[in-house]
């Protein structure tokens, strides 16, 4: 059997659709979406969404339990479409700048994200920063992002409270901590990007409940 076009190692078990070639199922799994434009209609995708949409759920939710934040979970229902509108302005750092982003920078960037609207709901505006341009990356991707769903839901009449900002910001950071891996510096990333078709879709689809 032909070795892997990726690896050059192990056996190409898989047809490739992005690269249109076969690759190993190890670089499948840990290539995708992260560094493989991988298109919907990959059966390999569409498998691998299925059976980590409901893992994800699971250790996300052990995980707020197990730290005493289960008041988070309804955040993470309810405002679920502001939480993947989030995490897919931190994948677009990955992608499109930093390729070997890692889940502790994306960490560190959410939280000075925190930081930032934590200051804005005392009264005062006050942008915190990192001596890391990787992490500020971060920030200002979430920063616009939230930006732009203001600007959106003006449009409605209607705006985004500092504190359901503020608490899709605490979920989402809760959510990297429940699956980053000691053993692997894009855990989360994977996972979030698995998630995030290309190219991104500009649909509006933001909804903040009242």
């Amino acid at each position: 059997m032909a070795k892997c076009a990726k690896c050059m190692k192990q056996p190409a078990r898989r047809e490739c659709a992005a690269l249109g070639e076969r690759i190993c199922p190890l670089c499948c799994a840990h290539l995708r979406m992260l560094v493989l434009e991988c298109p919907e209609h990959c059966p390999y995708l569409q498998d691998a969404r299925r059976t980590t949409r409901e893992r994800r759920t699971g250790h996300v939710l052990a995980h707020l339990m197990a730290q005493g934040k289960g008041a988070l979970v309804d955040v993470l229902v309810q405002m679920s479409p502001l939480l993947a509108f989030l995490e897919r302005a931190i994948v677009e750092v990955q992608r499109q700048r930093f390729r070997d982003l890692t889940d502790e920078e994306v960490l560190a960037g959410v939280e000075n994200a925190i930081r930032t609207y934590e200051t804005l709901e005392r009264g005062i505006i006050y942008e915190h920063r990192s001596e890391s341009p990787r992490v500020d990356a971060v920030t200002e991707s979430l920063a616009k992002a939230l930006e732009r769903v203001e600007k959106e839901l003006a449009e409605r009449g209607t705006r985004i409270r500092t504190s359901d900002a503020l608490a899709c910001l605490r979920a989402l950071a809760e959510s990297i901590r429940a699956l980053k891996d000691e053993r692997e510096e894009q855990a989360y990333l994977r996972v979030a990007a698995l998630f995030q078709p290309y190219p991104r879709s500009e649909s509006r689809l933001i909804v903040v409940p009242e």
